[in-house]
């Protein structure tokens, strides 16, 4: 058996490449392997793409600063998040493969930013129309929205006229839909 020298470094881990492409691209998780120095040992093609969308500078073969300094100076038994406005957050847990710390396999969580109502007026409705078109794609009947936006029935169910007419739908199914095309992009 080998024994692979602490701290590790990206020669030292030699894998071939067909079997590296191979495992980068059937994985479906977003994981990382990462030294002490940054240096990307082993990262998932989902993880390659959270990292180019979470960071503007990023690097094939080494962890962006704000990764590395949480990883070695920050308290990394705790995760870390990372906001961005349009594309949500990754969370990034660290799992130490080694005792010293030198080697790390980190799991990123993707999270949607969720864009609620306020995506919905991009389809020309007013504000209070969004939230009756978003709480409709919720399931919610016009009783449950009228208690969850504090208003009475009747209003909710004028809003959904209004909104089904400036959408140019006949139903709350269809209407659904539109709003489904907006939030889901």
């Amino acid at each position: 058996m080998q024994t692979i020298p602490f701290p590790i470094s990206a020669a030292a881990l030699p894998l071939h490449q067909g079997v590296r492409q191979l495992l980068e691209n059937a994985l479906e998780q977003a994981l990382l392997i990462t030294n002490d120095r940054g240096e990307i040992l082993f990262a998932t093609q989902q993880t390659r793409q959270f990292l180019r969308s979470f960071f503007v500078q990023s690097s094939d073969s080494v962890v962006p600063k704000e990764i590395l300094n949480w990883l070695v100076q920050g308290d990394a038994s705790k995760p870390l998040l990372v906001r961005h406005p349009e594309k949500g957050e990754i969370e990034i847990h660290n799992f130490p493969l080694s005792p010293s710390g030198s080697l790390s396999l980190m799991r990123l969580d993707h999270k949607n930013a969720d864009p609620g109502p306020k995506a919905l007026r991009a389809l020309g409705l007013t504000a209070r129309e969004a939230e009756v078109l978003y709480w409709i794609t919720e399931g919610k009947t016009n009783p449950e929205i009228a208690i969850i936006l504090e208003a009475s029935p009747d209003t909710v169910k004028k809003h959904a006229a209004n909104l089904y007419a400036k959408l140019g739908v006949p139903t709350r199914t269809s209407a659904a839909r539109c709003a489904l095309s907006v939030l889901l992009t």
